[in-house]
């Protein structure tokens, strides 16, 4: 285990986001590489795997929820130097995984004929998405518990393990997705079923590792059969943080939908592409900050957890010069560099002016973002994922979306502007109360309370 609780904390967070970043471009890599190989087999098949990212995006947000819970309640055991509660959280997690598999794994299957054709898949279409999902439904659990896995190591100052997870995972699928593809080296060619089969081996890979990094060098999978109220009592800690944070998750999906349907509604097929390649470009011009938000439940929770809450206000201090730095580094880059990058995803030149437009845009409301990011992480950390969950709420629906409206009913334009104005608006709220909240004499009396 790493202590966070000595020593500088630029270094720690050096050291934590660099590696982040690494499993961030393996993730990308995984994703493009399955976009690519399944683009070879015709239109049909990639928007059969475009009827999937719904279902995916619900899975990867209860795990992403699931993951902060048992990642806070760790990281805030290991401050407090409790072993025990590090070993039963990371277990339980795991078993609680299984649980959440099972049942998701069985309504997937028993409502593939009903819920594809309301999400549009109809025709030839339906066939290879129910080809697809069978694969993914039947052994999701190598989608959800690696990262629960990775999350145990990230609590305990451990990121460049779950890098070389990813890594392994990426490449493994990157050599697989041609293989049960297009059926080489004499294997049947299974079409997008194949990458389905491909992308359930690299993640079972995945697992195995995740798993014995956290037996073997961690320690932290605890053999011993408990109690059954110790397993209750521990699911309820991560669920207590995991359920406001899938909402969490799932907030800017919406955001992102609602954006699509306003795009639609400003600029017609046109804004819809620009807001699409540039949501894409976008991602990666966030790589830095996103890392920087993985690193924050194990800096914050361990020394929240160590009671060193003067430390926390220190964090909170560097997180904030973080997301100004950040951020206008990248709208700084972008800048200059938008109209290239965008000319290598589309030539149209009305798509391409548009994409520019809402990437240097965003890039300078993407301080904001940083600002409404690192809070939340901040108070994950802690155990107020509930109130992360309302603020986020409360911003979301009486500021960045009417924003967005009123802005999208003028021109295109200004629908981006309105919403980079809500996420400006919304980070200096989150900043504001985060502030508030995690005051050092307010954490005092939320850990006694908690004790």
């Amino acid at each position: 285990m790493k202590d966070l609780t000595q020593g500088k904390l630029l270094n720690h967070l050096y050291h934590l986001a660099l590696p982040s970043i690494g499993g961030m471009l393996a993730f990308s890599l995984f994703n493009l590489t399955d976009t690519y190989f399944v683009g070879k087999l015709g239109t049909e098949s990639l928007a059969a795997m475009g009827f999937t990212f719904p279902i995916v995006m619900i899975a990867g947000a209860i795990s992403s929820g699931i993951s902060t819970g048992a990642a806070s309640v760790i990281s805030r055991a290991a401050g407090n130097k409790d072993r025990k509660t590090m070993r039963r959280t990371a277990t339980d997690g795991i078993l609680l995984s299984i649980v959440i598999v099972a049942i998701f794994s069985t309504l997937g299957l028993l409502t593939m004929d009903l819920l594809f054709p309301l999400l549009g898949a109809k025709g030839d279409t339906l066939p290879l998405v129910k080809s697809y999902m069978t694969v993914w439904y039947s052994f999701v659990i190598v989608v959800l518990m690696p990262p629960i896995g990775d999350a145990a190591m990230r609590a305990v100052g451990d990121t460049y393990r779950p890098f070389k997870v990813m890594i392994t995972c990426a490449l493994l699928n990157m050599i697989l997705d041609p293989i049960f593809i297009f059926g080489w080296l004499g294997f049947p060619a299974l079409g997008i079923q194949g990458a389905a089969i491909a992308t359930v081996i690299s993640r079972a890979v995945g697992m195995v590792m995740t798993l014995s990094f956290n037996h073997f060098y961690h320690q932290l999978i605890d053999f011993h059969v408990p109690k059954y109220k110790e397993i209750l009592d521990s699911w309820s800690k991560i669920l207590t943080i995991g359920i406001p944070g899938i909402g969490v998750s799932l907030i800017p999906q919406l955001v992102r939908m609602a954006l699509t349907t306003l795009a639609a509604y400003t600029g017609g097929t046109l804004a819809v592409a620009a807001v699409a390649a540039g949501s894409r470009i976008e991602g990666f011009s966030l790589m830095i900050a996103t890392a920087i938000g993985i690193s924050i439940v194990p800096l914050v929770g361990q020394n929240y957890g160590a009671g060193a809450f003067d430390r926390v206000k220190d964090i909170r201090r560097l997180l904030n010069r973080a997301s100004f730095v950040v951020g206008t580094g990248m709208f700084l880059l972008i800048l200059v560099i938008a109209k290239p990058v965008v000319l290598l995803f589309t030539q149209d030149p009305a798509v391409v002016g548009l994409t520019v437009t809402y990437l240097r845009v965003m890039t300078i409301a993407s301080i904001g973002l940083n600002l409404y990011n690192f809070t939340n992480q901040s108070l994950n950390a802690i155990g107020q994922s509930l109130t992360a969950l309302k603020i986020n709420a409360f911003g979301t629906i009486c500021i960045l979306l009417p924003l967005m409206f009123f802005g999208s009913r003028i021109s295109f334009t200004l629908l981006i502007a309105g919403l980079a104005t809500g996420q400006v608006l919304v980070g200096m709220v989150s900043m504001y109360f985060g502030n508030r909240i995690l005051a050092p004499t307010n954490l005092k009396a939320l850990s006694e309370k908690a004790s």
